[in-house]
């Protein structure tokens, strides 16, 4: 979890969709709102959140909803938590702003494995997100680094071929937000 961004920068149109998506644990949601108060974001639900000491997610969950709705936002479904968390981090690989890798990872493990029940994959892997060219590349990379049989770009170094995977997975997210975003 966190792999994208840590608690105490996000915000909390953020924060829901993780929360959908299954990726705050109780103790993550007293932490935000703690934060956002430092922040001088403030409902009177937002302060009891950070007043919490033994958070039950059966009690936080729902005061977090509260908590949004508070804040005129909305709290999305888990499958429009999946698309919009995975337009915010893909915007963020593209923008350099985080690790090309660490943010297709998070894609793959911990939004596109998170929402396969309710928006299962098509004939391949990645399609329910719109992101099989991005898993390809993924693979390709993974496949790279721990010596297993790559596709494309055998006649290089393992190195060498690892920059022109990671070229084509930027390339990818960076199409995957023109035709999809």
């Amino acid at each position: 979890m966190w792999a994208v961004m840590p608690y105490e920068y996000m915000k909390p149109n953020i924060a829901i969709l993780h929360y959908k998506l299954g990726l705050l644990s109780s103790i993550d949601i007293v932490q935000l709102a703690d934060s956002w108060l430092s922040q001088s974001i403030f409902t009177d639900t937002i302060n009891f959140l950070a007043m919490e000491t033994n958070p039950v997610m059966a009690d936080v969950g729902p005061m977090l909803e509260l908590a949004i709705v508070e804040l005129w936002l909305k709290v999305p479904s888990k499958t429009e938590a999946a698309k919009a968390l995975t337009t915010h981090t893909i915007k963020k690989m593209v923008s350099g702003e985080i690790d090309l890798m660490k943010g297709a990872n998070f894609l793959y493990y911990d939004i596109h494995h998170e929402i396969t029940d309710e928006l299962p994959d098509g004939k391949y892997l990645g399609s329910n997100l719109g992101l099989v060219h991005v898993f390809c590349w993924l693979r390709e990379v993974w496949d790279c680094r721990d010596g297993s049989r790559i596709l494309y770009y055998t006649d290089i170094p393992r190195d060498e071929a690892e920059l022109k995977f990671l070229a084509h997975l930027k390339k990818e997210a960076e199409a995957w937000l023109e035709k999809l975003a």
